[in-house]
């Protein structure tokens, strides 16, 4: 039976709304964004049109380009935790053979997923306090010598960040590459072992190799998080002491909604959006060429 032009037109109706309020919300904020960017639009001014002087003054902007190397080491080390402590976590999980135990364990994985980022973000930011956490611990152990005033020293603020979120499995990721084990057959688990294989010749061989389509969402979706982001850089050190740990986002926030360059921080914006775009880009055409 043949459907008629209203009925093949209905699914189109129902899409309408959502692609009506994604290109308000989306399209045509990266539109105005970029539009903004060629302007000297200013808190109380009257934008003018100044073509690319914003752009030149975001490349000689001595603390935006160090931000660009602090969210380089950040980005770097979120894309390597995201895809490794997950899969490691899943493939411990697949080799363990009593049902209940291995569903006790993933749903230990999973609850982190209720808690806000942000609670996360305070309770490390706790530990971190010269007067408590960690330093504690280490007056503890008669090691007062290691106690540091972790988030207000330029030389151990960045990686203090770095390591927020030990050990690393975030719940979502762990979902993605666990669904993907899943998906691998077992009767090639099950021929590998009567050919002799050991565990490590499973995981080398035919986990990871199966597992690639899934790595690769983890890795753009972290990619995208880490650059994108600045809730965990501002909720700890506002991107001080100094410069040390100012990442491109925030510097961008502060130049609007601090300074009130609307149009500066539009170019910073825009900046950060090329670089996201050819890092995801580059990143699957790199494992692409690996396949």
């Amino acid at each position: 039976m043949k459907k008629t032009w209203k009925a093949k037109l209905l699914p189109y109706l129902f899409l309408t709304p959502t692609f009506i309020f994604l290109a308000i919300f989306s399209y045509y904020a990266i539109g105005n964004a970029i539009y903004t960017s060629f302007t000297d639009s200013a808190f109380g001014q009257t934008a003018h049109w100044v073509g690319l002087e914003n752009y030149i003054a975001a490349f000689h902007d001595e603390m935006f380009l160090t931000s660009f190397r602090n969210q380089l080491i950040i980005t770097v080390a979120a894309v390597f935790t995201s895809v490794f402590f997950p899969l490691l976590a899943a493939e411990l999980l697949f080799f363990i053979k009593h049902k209940r135990i291995a569903n006790i364990i993933k749903t230990a994985f999973v609850i982190p997923m209720l808690v806000p980022q942000i609670v996360v973000i305070l309770i490390w930011k706790f530990l971190y306090n010269p007067n408590f956490g960690f330093n504690s611990i280490l007056q503890l152990l008669h090691m007062e010598n290691l106690s540091h005033n972790w988030l207000n020293d330029q030389g151990t603020a960045l990686l203090s960040i770095v390591l927020i979120g030990f050990p690393f499995i975030s719940s979502m990721y762990f979902l993605i590459i666990h669904t993907g084990l899943n998906m691998i057959g077992e009767e090639l688990y099950e021929a590998a072992i009567v050919d002799g294989a050991t565990q490590w010749d499973v995981v080398r061989n035919i986990h990871v190799p199966n597992l690639t389509p899934y790595i690769k969402i983890v890795v753009t979706l972290s990619l995208i998080q880490s650059l994108s982001g600045f809730g965990l850089v501002a909720a700890t050190t506002n991107g001080g002491p100094g410069f040390a740990t100012t990442i491109p986002a925030l510097q961008m926030y502060k130049v609007a909604f601090g300074d009130g360059k609307f149009g500066r921080a539009s170019a910073m914006g825009v900046i950060l959006f090329v670089v996201i775009i050819i890092l995801t880009l580059l990143s699957r055409k790199t494992m692409k060429e690996e396949d």
